[in-house]
């Protein structure tokens, strides 16, 4: 269960006074190297998600101011239009390309990534920017939280897609935005949809998606070294998403917050820079310098184990969402006259030419996310992914059983006794006038045990015949307890050992004779003993 402690919120909220401000970005900024940015990314293709505002927006237009181009990945269709006409009129660049996908609608991601890694041929850089922190539990028709959805389901789904046309170009690179409130929590990597978590903290479930996310980057790098991985920290940045998930932080701290621009330096340098290629692959980093992603003393290190768990299942729900995505489910009511308006649009695309499919106007791809609801025809479509995942075939009809299996079955059966034969021969066995005969009772002698053996078949003793009965004494004064026990002692019976021993025995004898006595009180017995046999016996 996600959970913070009082140490990591007191050490986190004093570093970040320090560093993570306005304040500690310009005395970070003294050592910047400011040569680094001047980079030519003229035919270099840049896909960044969330760039319609923020530090999204930034990051895109300092890459267009460069001469880069930008696939711009957003939800809000008239935000993102209104910050691509900034970029353009900005910048003068005008290969801004506009991509509109709810990255909360996991089924929606899948369709789209890879139809777009099916039609381009190029993309040197993903920037996984967009975020979000709702404060409600909510899931979606697959169970899946939003949160989750967002900050790190989708950053999977994109960027393990895009991985093999990511390895086709030329100093590939992917950057995650993160965020330094991961240093509050430890990884779950068991309850990614915090159904354990109540009351439900928006907060948490933030630092745990972007706990996830340094997780992943590091998994990738170790997997695809190809491709430089990274993620980074924007410090505590003015912006909208701020103000409207946190507003008591912002109003706390709004004097003191980093610009935009600020936050979004380091996410350029490690998109853009070649000194950032110096650094391995999989740090996270702040202010352009990798930096340790756990507080000292905080107990939030994991194990590799955990990590692969939490990879693990992440890819368990990617599976599923995919599948579900290609063949959803069919609802529960109304089911025919939907079937009527399936087959109007599988005909309707049938009839249509691949040409005519790939010139279809941009307002069509809302109705080809509406034909995907619906079941896919038999026939492989164009817009269906080469390296979708393998799905597991359904299993054989019993039509498809071979016959001479079939007939060894039916013999089987018909051998077998019907219910009805059963049940006749139970009830006449028990309408049969044969009476029940009841077992002797053993005689009351024989159980008492006074009977005599016969002389041929002696029975040997037992070992009860021959203990003594033990009695019971009476309570004696401490005075007289050692008396008693002399006079017990006296009338007791000497055990002679056996006549015969083995060559086995004979060293076990030995050892038990010389081992040490562990009881201090047997020395005083020795001494009681020696009196014993000093007076004459009576």
């Amino acid at each position: 269960m996600t959970s913070s402690s009082w140490y990591r919120r007191s050490v986190w909220s004093y570093k970040g006074n320090r560093e993570y401000t306005r304040t500690g970005y310009e005395a970070a900024k003294v050592k910047f190297i400011e040569e680094d940015l001047d980079v030519d990314c003229t035919d270099r293709h840049y896909m960044v998600t969330g760039s319609n505002s923020g530090i999204g927006l930034q990051i895109a237009l300092e890459v267009a101011k460069r001469g880069g181009v930008i696939h711009m990945v957003c939800r809000n269709e008239e935000a993102a239009k209104k910050a691509r006409s900034e970029i353009i009129t900005t910048t003068g660049n005008d290969k801004i390309h506009l991509h509109i996908v709810d990255l909360s609608q996991p089924r929606d991601v899948i369709l789209w990534v890879e139809k777009f890694a099916a039609q381009h041929d190029k993309l040197h850089v993903l920037v996984n920017n967009a975020g979000c922190m709702v404060h409600e539990r909510c899931l979606d028709e697959d169970g899946v939280e939003v949160n989750f959805a967002v900050n790190t389901l989708a950053v999977h789904i994109i960027t393990n897609t895009l991985i093999p046309l990511l390895q086709k170009s030329e100093d590939a690179r992917v950057v995650i935005v993160s965020s330094a409130g991961l240093l509050n929590v430890r990884l779950d990597p068991h309850d990614l949809m915090h159904l354990n978590m109540e009351p439900f903290m928006g907060n948490l479930v933030y630092s745990q998606n972007k706990r996830q996310q340094v997780v992943m980057t590091l998994w990738y790098a170790q997997r695809f070294d190809k491709i430089h991985f990274s993620s980074m920290h924007p410090g505590w940045v003015d912006t909208n998403a701020i103000r409207t998930s946190i507003p008591q932080f912002y109003e706390t701290i709004k004097d003191n917050l980093r610009t935009p621009a600020q936050g979004a330096d380091t996410a350029v340098w490690l998109a853009i820079s070649k000194a950032a290629l110096k650094h391995p692959s999989g740090l996270f980093f702040q202010d352009r310098e990798p930096v340790s992603t756990h507080l000292p003393l905080a107990w939030t290190k994991t194990s590799i184990e955990e990590e692969d768990l939490l990879m693990k299942n992440i890819q368990d729900i990617y599976l599923k969402v995919h599948d579900r995505a290609y063949n959803p489910p069919a609802p529960p009511t109304s089911a025919e006259p939907k079937k009527e308006t399936d087959t109007v649009t599988k005909e309707s695309t049938a009839n249509t030419t691949p040409s005519e499919q790939t010139t279809s106007p941009v307002k069509e791809t809302k109705a080809e996310v509406e034909i995907v609801k619906i079941p896919p025809p038999p026939a492989p479509r164009r817009d269906e992914p080469q390296n979708a995942p393998a799905l597991t075939n359904p299993p054989a009809s019993m039509s498809n059983i071979p016959a001479t299996e079939s007939v060894v079955k039916q013999s089987k059966e018909a051998e077998r006794p019907t219910s009805l034969e059963v049940k006749a021969e139970v009830n006449s066995q028990l309408s049969s006038p044969e009476p029940y005969v009841t077992p002797e009772k053993p005689k009351v002698e024989d159980i008492a045990g006074t009977h005599t053996p016969s002389p041929d078949k002696q029975e040997p003793s037992s070992p009860e015949s021959t203990t003594p009965q033990v009695t019971e004494t009476p309570k004696l004064e401490p005075s007289d307890q050692l008396t008693s026990a002399i006079s017990d002692m006296k009338l007791m019976p000497k055990t002679e050992p056996p006549a015969e021993h083995t060559q086995s025995d004979a060293p076990t004898q030995e050892k038990i004779l010389k081992a040490p006595n562990p009881d201090p009180t047997l020395s005083q017995d020795a001494e009681v003993n020696k009196e014993i046999s000093a007076t004459p016996s009576t």
